[in-house]
C-alpha cells in the first residue's frame, strides 16, 4: 500500500470515527432525557429529512465510491505480498533465458550467508522499480558486522544480479530482525 492510500484509508477512518462518535454522544444524551429538543444540523436535516434525488443521489454516489475505494485498498493490503515478476525474461544473439525470481531468491539469501559470516538471513525479496531492482533482506546478524554489512552485501548481490541476468540493483533495504554475537 503506498504511503498516498494509506493516507486516505486514515482520513476516511478518523472522519468516519468522529461522526459516529458524535451522533454516538448525540443519541445517548437523548436517551438519557427524553425532554431535551436536540435537532440535528440543517444540512443533516435537509439530507435526510426531505429526500430529494439530487442530495440523497450524491450523498450516496460519495460515499458508495469511498467504499470501493477503501475495499480495493484492504483487498490490495491483504492480496500477495510479490510486488516484481515471477519469472524475469532475458535475451541476447540467438538465445533466450528466463530466471525464476523466487529461485533466485533462495539463491541470494545463501550469498548472502556466504558473504557475511554468521548471519541467518530469513528471507530475500527482488521486486521491480523504475531505475532496476530493489532487494529486502530480513536477517539476523552478528552485532560486530553492522557497519559494513549492508556495504558488503549491496556488491556482493549487485554483482551476482548483473552477472546473472543483467539486472541492476539500485536499492538495498536490510531488515535486522535480532542481533547475536559472533561465534
Amino acid at each position: 500500500m503506498t504511503p498516498a492510500a494509506r493516507f486516505i484509508a486514515v482520513v476516511a477512518g478518523i472522519a468516519g470515527m468522529v461522526l459516529a462518535g458524535a451522533e454516538l454522544v448525540r443519541q445517548a444524551y437523548l436517551a438519557a432525557d427524553g425532554s431535551v429538543n436536540w435537532p440535528a444540523a440543517a444540512w443533516w436535516a435537509r439530507l435526510t429529512g426531505d429526500p430529494s434525488w439530487a442530495t440523497t443521489g450524491v450523498a450516496a454516489g460519495a460515499t458508495a465510491a469511498l467504499a470501493v475505494v477503501l475495499i480495493v485498498m484492504a483487498v490490495r493490503q491483504l492480496g500477495d505480498r510479490r510486488r516484481g515478476p515471477e519469472l524475469v525474461e532475458f535475451a541476447s544473439t540467438g538465445c533466450r533465458a528466463r530466471l525464476s525470481v523466487p529461485g533466485l531468491e533462495r539463491a541470494l539469501a545463501r550469498r548472502v550467508e556466504a558473504v557475511l559470516p554468521g548471519a541467518r538471513v530469513a528471507s530475500v525479496g527482488l521486486s521491480k522499480t523504475r531505475g532496476g531492482w530493489r532487494a529486502r533482506v530480513e536477517a539476523t546478524l552478528p552485532a560486530s558486522d553492522l557497519a559494513d554489512a549492508r556495504a558488503r552485501a549491496f556488491a556482493t548481490l549487485s554483482d551476482d544480479l548483473r552477472r546473472l541476468g543483467g539486472m541492476e540493483l539500485v536499492r538495498l533495504d536490510i531488515v535486522v530482525t535480532a542481533l547475536h554475537a559472533r561465534r
